[in-house]
């Protein structure tokens, strides 16, 4: 296969970190204001990482994927890592976490969705790291998203949702967790 120049490979780099921008919006909490921010971003990971390019070994657009996925799962992780460090630093969990208000009377206040949280954090602290951080990923993405990530499977995440619910029923924490002892709300 020929070379390719950068000014060549340019724009299908650029159209690639468009579009991979548009479809990141609303995970992990970026708005539609960081799409110009992520898509250069991946422009800039694709200008450093160019002269890897092999155009024996892929295409152009197949080794600007890649790469981009990287950068986007890094970016990812990072924003979870700083809701993470919010988590820790606040003793509470992010808004994103929050449990929704069932619109009633009798929805949990603050302080039950404190104890909540508290005895979600007490019910996953033994759990293996990999479970712990699927659970915090699930405050912010369904499972379809969290599949979509470069290797995960539907299969994968379900079966860490299955050892996270056999985890919080056993602390306790079900459905019936914010019914008051003697019955209804």
């Amino acid at each position: 296969m020929a070379s390719v120049s950068f000014e060549q490979a340019f724009p299908v780099a650029r159209d690639l970190a468009q579009r991979k921008a548009v479809r990141i919006i609303g995970r992990g909490g970026l708005t539609r204001d960081d799409h110009e921010d992520v898509a250069s971003q991946l422009v800039a990971t694709f200008y450093a990482r160019f002269e890897r390019f092999d155009g024996n070994r892929a295409s152009i657009q197949t080794f600007a994927s890649r790469l981009m996925d990287k950068e986007l799962n890094s970016i990812l992780r990072h924003r979870l890592a700083s809701c993470r460090r919010r988590t820790e630093d606040e003793e509470s969990l992010p808004d994103s976490c929050d449990v929704p208000d069932a619109g009633s009377a009798g929805a949990p206040n603050a302080v039950d969705r404190h104890h909540f949280w508290i005895d979600v954090e007490r019910a996953l602290a033994p759990l293996p790291a990999v479970l712990r951080q699927t659970a915090l990923a699930l405050c912010s993405y369904t499972p379809s998203e969290l599949s979509r990530l470069p290797g995960q499977t539907h299969t994968v995440i379900y079966r860490r949702i299955r050892r996270l619910r056999r985890a919080l029923l056993a602390a306790g924490i079900g459905p019936e967790y914010f019914v008051p002892a003697g019955g209804a709300r």
